[in-house]
């Protein structure tokens, strides 16, 4: 017996059964519109993304910008000291001779100071050249090239330090067997240690110094005066420690290299400095607020004295060699807390004195 359909004859029950038939439709075209959009979505995140454009280059616009403004100006700066030393004459013949003089002197000793600084900022391009150097002889299996190299380091060097005794060791340590790598590692560890630590204690010495007078001074732009200062002496000793001397323009190019080297450095440094970032904030957590700024001047200047290093010596820092800035960073805090609790009255003595002016 076959089964027969079943006919609703009722016409609510027809009205019924046409809106659910009307509602599974809507449901299932949102639901395609909806899975066809995010299809088009993923389609487009994948297949179709946007591109940056090329940056374009002014590099040199901005290179002629400052010469042309350093040539405007010294052009101007003769033209008016033309003109005043002609006034001079005519006043006076006496007051512009003294004037000629006055000038050309400035003039000859600019003249000389640029060339200087010229010279500064060569060697320290031939230092990062020394630098590459040794490192692909140290990436090498090679033998008799890096001694040429190392006698030319020490005649730079050895015109502002003492190297008889280190390079008497080096010599005496050197055998035939050496190829270059294990050479310049000798080379590193007989002379070039005893310049770290030479540089070191200058770093240490410029950064306490600059702590202590940033807590002590009441003006703000004392405090930046007196880090520019510091910090560019400690650049000029640290660079003539390791034979390549910056001048006054030298170190203005350094000084550049050195924040940038500061800006890019690896997260390597930045792990490695992460523990004394914590032991930092856990001792400036006990002081002052004025010597806690003290305290991140040194360590800014520090930070400073050890990318010098890094710039300046001949060969590059390893993991086992590398100046870490927390020894700098406890030195740093025990001097000077040291200093201030000297230079701070006992709470004692201030209660007696207290007692003998209420007596008074």
């Amino acid at each position: 017996m076959k089964d027969k359909p079943v006919k609703i004859k009722s016409r609510n029950a027809d009205i019924s059964v046409e809106k659910v038939n009307e509602k599974l439709f809507d449901e299932i075209a949102e639901k395609s519109l909806t899975d066809s959009s995010q299809l088009g979505r993923r389609s487009l995140s994948t297949t179709i993304k946007p591109k940056l454009l090329d940056k374009k280059s002014n590099k040199g616009i901005r290179k002629l910008f400052w010469p042309a403004l350093f040539t405007f100006v010294a052009g101007a700066a003769v033209y008016e000291s033309y003109l005043f030393i002609q006034n001079l004459f005519s006043f006076n013949k006496v007051l512009g001779i003294a004037a000629t003089v006055v000038a050309g002197l400035a003039v000859v000793s600019g003249a000389i100071g640029l060339v200087k600084g010229w010279l500064s900022r060569r060697k320290l391009r031939n230092r990062k050249n020394k630098q590459e150097a040794f490192s692909q002889l140290i990436s090498e299996n090679t033998y008799g090239e890096s001694q040429k190299l190392i006698d030319d380091v020490n005649t730079e060097i050895g015109q502002h330090l003492d190297l008889s005794g280190p390079i008497s060791i080096y010599t005496g340590q050197k055998q035939q067997v050496h190829n270059d790598r294990e050479l310049i590692q000798l080379y590193s560890q007989t002379v070039l240690e005893g310049l770290d630590e030479i540089a070191l204690e200058t770093i240490t010495k410029h950064a306490t110094e600059s702590a202590i007078m940033v807590a002590l001074s009441p003006l703000a732009a004392a405090d930046m005066a007196l880090v520019a200062w510091r910090s560019s002496k400690m650049l000029q000793e640290v660079s003539r420690i390791y034979g390549c001397p910056q001048t006054t323009l030298g170190r203005i190019g350094l000084t550049r290299q050195v924040m940038t080297n500061m800006m890019l450095a690896g997260a390597s440094d930045m792990l490695a400095d992460a523990g004394a970032e914590l032991l930092g904030k856990s001792l400036t957590a006990t002081v002052s607020t004025k010597v806690a700024q003290g305290i991140g001047v040194g360590l800014l200047i520090a930070r400073m004295g050890i990318q010098t290093m890094k710039l300046c010596r001949p060969v590059e820092f390893t993991d086992d060699n590398k100046p870490k800035l927390s020894y700098i960073r406890k030195s740093l805090y025990n001097k000077i807390t040291t200093i201030l609790k000297k230079s701070e009255p006992s709470k004692d003595a201030v209660k007696v004195k207290g007692e003998q002016d209420d007596r008074d």
